[in-house]
């Protein structure tokens, strides 16, 4: 028992192996239900849902509808424009992990791994700065991050992962003022996620707060383009469409000209409670850090501009000052906190079940 306690506290005091000890525990927990509920669920029928092509890995559970067009992508290329919507980062990843890997989806799953531990990485360290340094209270914030109900996707072959590791490592770098390390995650960002673009004013706003120079400030927010202008200079040269992502967002019913119509037939429940709780983001940290308000501000609007709630509460991942605000509001509190970790932990378990059986994709 000695052994336990001494190796709990050894696994505790360094980040970096909580961080590690928690992905592994997360990861292990959604195969686990993705396993079970496969032998216990009729899966999806679609073809077009599923990633047929490696069955004998009994992980393909684990990539379901955007998940094997990051895997084409990584092996073949954009070989439709209908493909572009996906940004380049992550599949150009799996490729570089297939010269050592030779399946796609063992590789897309490592590269989401080990980029889940990154993020988990540097949200106990964002806790730590914002909230509490107590491990108590850092551990309790990741798991209002990864039990947010679509946190399955951090563990799919999906960007968000990714796209968590290199928004969460960017506004770190930005609190400590380490802006070089700041430029160069938020610039990699633009070029994992369409959201990326968030980044910047976020960067940019937290630089403010910490009285940077004028130029400064400018000069990291524009590094910060060079993601998403190198995807499209790299789509002019090889497409002729340096904007081809934008027009292969309609065909998913993005920015679509039956805007109201859209909207409503796309938006559900969770959605919506999703939306409240942006919202209230927006007004919690409007006093205490208008960079994270400005941020949540950006995630309240997405779906009227965007003109579809197709995938929003996936997005919403990204929206991290919410779990901060669930954190800071109901950490003390001995019925509150339970309450809403339980109620997201069933929609949790809800989204990995269905995620895993081919009926939910965002």
């Amino acid at each position: 028992m000695e052994k336990v306690q001494l190796l709990m506290r050894k696994v505790t005091a360094r980040t970096g192996l909580l961080a590690l000890a928690i992905a592994v525990c997360f990861i292990l927990l959604i195969l686990f239900i993705g396993h079970y509920s496969n032998g216990t669920i009729p899966g999806n029928s679609d073809l077009q849902a599923r990633y047929t092509l490696e069955p004998a890995t009994h992980l393909d559970f684990m990539s379901e509808w955007d998940g094997p067009h990051y895997l084409h992508i990584a092996k073949y290329g954009y070989t439709d424009n209908s493909l572009t919507a996906f940004f380049p980062l992550y599949p150009l990843l799996i490729r570089l992990a297939m010269f050592v890997l030779s399946s796609p989806l063992i590789s897309g799953l490592l590269v989401s791994w080990a980029c889940l531990t990154g993020a988990i990485y540097f949200y106990l360290k964002i806790v730590g700065e914002l909230i509490n340094k107590d491990i108590n209270d850092k551990i309790l914030g990741v798991m209002l991050f990864l039990f947010f109900p679509t946190g399955v996707f951090l563990a799919a072959t999906y960007t968000e992962a990714l796209f968590a590791f290199l928004l969460l490592g960017s506004f770190y770098c930005a609190l400590k003022n380490r802006l070089l390390w700041s430029a160069i995650l938020s610039a990699l960002a633009t070029a994992a996620h369409p959201e990326g673009i968030f980044i910047i004013p976020l960067i940019m706003l937290v630089l403010w707060e910490n009285k940077h120079s004028l130029i400064k400030i400018v000069g990291v927010g524009l590094s910060g383009l060079v993601g998403i202008l190198s995807y499209i200079v790299y789509l002019w040269l090889v497409k002729g469409k340096p904007l081809d992502f934008v027009h292969a967002q309609r065909g998913n019913h993005w920015l679509s000209s039956h805007y109201l119509s859209t909207i409503a037939s796309s938006i559900t429940a969770i959605d919506v409670l999703v939306f409240v709780l942006a919202v209230a983001a927006v007004f919690y940290w409007w006093k205490r850090h208008v960079a994270l308000s400005v941020y949540s501000l950006l995630f309240v609007l997405l779906p009227f501009v965007g003109g579809n709630f197709a995938g929003y509460s996936r997005y919403l991942l990204m929206d991290f000052p919410l779990p901060l605000m669930l954190l800071s509001l109901f950490r003390r509190s001995r019925l509150a906190f339970p309450v809403v970790l339980t109620i997201s932990t069933v929609l949790w378990t809800f989204y990995v079940i269905h995620y895993a059986a081919g009926y939910i994709g965002g």
